[in-house]
């Protein structure tokens, strides 16, 4: 890479609808497991520079830290930046001397999907950088390895696929995976937008605990625990045809017995907290929503009517939560070069 050439990156957050859980293994393998969700106007981004100096350097703006990395074979995968870390082993790049710059709109612990965002936007700048021609099914591959089975973070896949494909999406995991892109009509957008709200609970929490009792579940074959996941794979379904017919009336509803099955998973799921915060919002006027991620904190969704939005806003002013104001986004992962200042077409 040239020394006045940048390359950039940027993957969308993403905000999931329904089928959470069923994406997790072992239960996608055995059972087949669904996912309906978008992406929204928040992401991740990285950025790839040479620099004067040996070595590379990762600098994280959102934890304001910058490490060293003399020799890549030497790479310790630790700390805040060991998914930075992974990525390099994992591309197989050998001696640079580089900049890698990290930033994310929302931090780890949200429920957005923002450690896989970076993941995305790790590995496809890399690869664009080594000049890889990968598929969006490849990169999110990379992704998931990174994450899996690198660094060994409890999960499932949907969050790499979302982010790296971007939009409406209905994602089946089988023992392959399939991205099924969702048309909806301008005016269906528009409702939904309309309709909807994205709350910042202001708790963070690790959802790795969380996903662990769900795999411990699974292999004890809980029957309880699988029909509970079963419905929220139905659900899933349901959800994806009312969207489909402009029904954003009965999707709100589908959300919220979506949050009653995900609450039966794990008794971590929710807290009293939460709970106090989800019966804010419904009784300002809101139809129903469920916590995104895997539960514990981070951001809920909800669906309301248009003319009830702004009484749950004002409810979640006198809380100690936060109105995240946001768009969709249709484009996942992108990648772009910088010269002299100047974006190469």
């Amino acid at each position: 890479m040239k020394n006045d050439v940048i390359i950039r990156s940027r993957a969308p957050l993403r905000i999931s609808f329904g089928g959470g859980g069923t994406d997790v293994p072992p239960y996608p393998e055995t059972y087949g497991g669904v996912t309906l969700s978008t992406t929204i106007d928040r992401y991740a981004y990285v950025t790839l520079k040479n620099n004067s100096k040996k070595g590379i350097r990762v600098i994280s703006q959102d934890y304001g830290l910058i490490e060293t990395l003399s020799n890549i074979s030497d790479i310790k995968i630790k700390g805040k930046t060991s998914l930075i870390k992974a990525a390099l082993l994992q591309s197989g790049l050998k001696k640079e001397n580089l900049d890698i710059i990290i930033h994310v709109d929302s931090p780890p612990g949200s429920g957005l999907g923002s450690s896989s965002a970076v993941a995305i936007a790790i590995v496809g700048a890399l690869s664009f950088f080594l000049n890889e021609h990968l598929t969006k099914y490849q990169i999110a591959k990379k992704a998931i390895k990174l994450e899996r089975e690198l660094l060994g973070i409890k999960g499932g896949y949907q969050d790499q696929y979302a982010s790296c494909f971007g939009g409406f999406n209905f994602i089946e995991f089988k023992k392959t995976v399939t991205v099924n892109p969702i048309s909806l009509h301008p005016s269906v957008i528009n409702e939904l937008l309309s309709s909807s709200v994205l709350v910042n609970s202001k708790k963070t929490r690790f959802s790795g605990n969380i996903i662990n009792k769900q795999i411990s579940k699974f292999n004890q074959n809980d029957e309880v625990f699988l029909s509970h996941l079963k419905k929220i794979k139905n659900l899933a379904y349901e959800m994806k045809e009312f969207l489909l017919k402009g029904n954003i009336n009965k999707f709100g509803h589908l959300l919220e017995l979506h949050w009653e099955e995900k609450q039966k998973l794990t008794e971590s799921i929710s807290t009293p907290y939460i709970e106090k915060l989800y019966t804010k919002l419904k009784q300002s006027g809101g139809t129903g929503g469920k916590i995104l991620g895997a539960g514990g904190g981070g951001h809920i969704f909800f669906i309301c009517p248009p003319e009830t939005r702004n009484l749950l806003f004002q409810a979640i002013d006198k809380t100690k939560a936060e109105n995240i104001k946001f768009n969709f986004e249709d484009n996942g992962l992108q990648t772009w070069m910088v010269q002299n200042g100047v974006s190469l077409f």
